[in-house]
């Protein structure tokens, strides 16, 4: 539906600058939001995200149901647009978000505490990542690309991330700015008592939803102070839990091993991906001479995929069940019987070890 207005924008006007200008406009100040007023071509808007106007978000709010919405920076707009219903919903979110924020916060502890909060709510999601899908869906791409759009899914890219947290501190009065490092990664500086730290939101996130000590807030990853103060954790962080754990707790078992992890991070709070990117370094941490497969499946509920990550060690298979809030051993016979009845789909490049070995005896017996 997305990629459908940005075609039928192209389309109907083309390069025609001056058609572009009668359809579109820049919106910073309550001036332009006269001019808007003004003129009844208008049907897309590129809102300033680095000098936030709160009297132009509210207008838009109670007045902006006829429009699409992306986010302008240094006078380059986005090119993805969301419709109103979605940018509505989540600027309220945001709101939300910011009115939660104690009044006693100094200016770095906004900082850490806006940083602290995306990581919680929004996460990666796999079905854009090419090589891990059949089908490609750029228009899902493009839905979380606009910082609207991925509050509405709960799910970001690097360029969605970075844009939000500047957008979230410049409404509160903080100095932050987008650098690229390079053509693929973009990450925050954010100025606080004239002191420049370099941030990575984008990946953090993992570590976030683990409740770990972040690595990626230049001078502050593990300042218990201020983490105890604005609510991150309550007394240490999960992976200082965890060493304590493991040195009076020891298994040879793959599933005793996950559910003692299990006692140490709420599970409930991860996302699939970043479930996953956390588990393989704990495995290599404290399981470093077993070979154990992460991979990464999903319940199909077309048009909808419900993604889900299975380890794997001497062909023992495990999930976290979510509605138990433990892992489960699943059947290997289980899973072979959901897989061909198409209840359950594998991402592409996913080694499973009884597909590996169904290969090799394709292979070697000419089956």
């Amino acid at each position: 539906m997305f990629t459908f207005f940005f075609i039928l924008y192209y389309n109907e006007y083309g390069d025609n600058m001056k058609d572009t200008e009668q359809i579109m406009i820049n919106i910073s100040t309550m001036n332009d939001i006269e001019k808007l007023k003004k003129n009844n071509h208008i049907k897309y808007i590129n809102l300033d995200i680095e000098d936030v106007n709160l009297d132009v978000i509210y207008y838009l709010l109670e007045n902006g149901q006829d429009y699409y919405y992306t986010e302008l920076t240094k006078e380059k707009r986005g090119y993805i647009y969301v419709p109103y219903h979605i940018f509505k919903t989540s600027e309220l979110f945001i709101l939300k978000i910011l009115n939660n924020i104690p009044v006693t916060f100094n200016r770095l502890e906004i900082a850490r505490y806006l940083y602290i909060t995306i990581g919680k709510n929004i996460g990666y999601d796999i079905n854009i990542i090419p090589e891990k899908n059949d089908i490609y869906h750029l228009e899902n791409e493009y839905t979380i690309n606009n910082i609207w759009g991925s509050i509405h899914q709960l799910k970001a890219t690097n360029t969605s991330f970075t844009n939000l947290y500047a957008y979230l501190c410049h409404i509160m009065g903080l100095t932050c700015k987008t650098i690229a490092i390079d053509s693929n990664n973009l990450k925050n500086i954010v100025t606080v008592d004239n002191r420049n730290i370099t941030i990575d939101i984008t990946e953090d996130i993992p570590y976030i939803e683990a409740g770990f000590k972040t690595k990626y807030f230049t001078g502050y990853n593990d300042n218990l102070y201020l983490d105890r103060k604005i609510g991150y954790i309550q007394n240490d962080y999960n992976d200082n839990l965890i060493d304590n754990y493991m040195n009076v707790s020891s298994s040879n078992q793959l599933e005793d091993f996950l559910n003692k992890i299990n006692q140490c991070i709420n599970i409930n709070n991860m996302k699939a991906m970043e479930f996953g990117i956390i588990f393989e370094q704990l495995f290599n941490k404290y399981w470093p001479d077993y070979e154990i497969r992460i991979n990464n499946l999903y319940v199909n509920n077309y048009p909808n995929k419900e993604h889900f990550i299975i380890f794997s060690c001497k062909d023992k298979y495990y999930s976290y069940n979510y509605t138990k809030k433990y892992f489960v051993e699943i059947k290997e016979e289980e899973l072979k019987e959901n897989i061909n009845k198409k209840k359950i789909g594998i991402y592409q490049n996913e080694k499973i070890p009884f597909l590996i070995h169904s290969i090799i005896k394709e292979e070697t017996y000419g089956f």
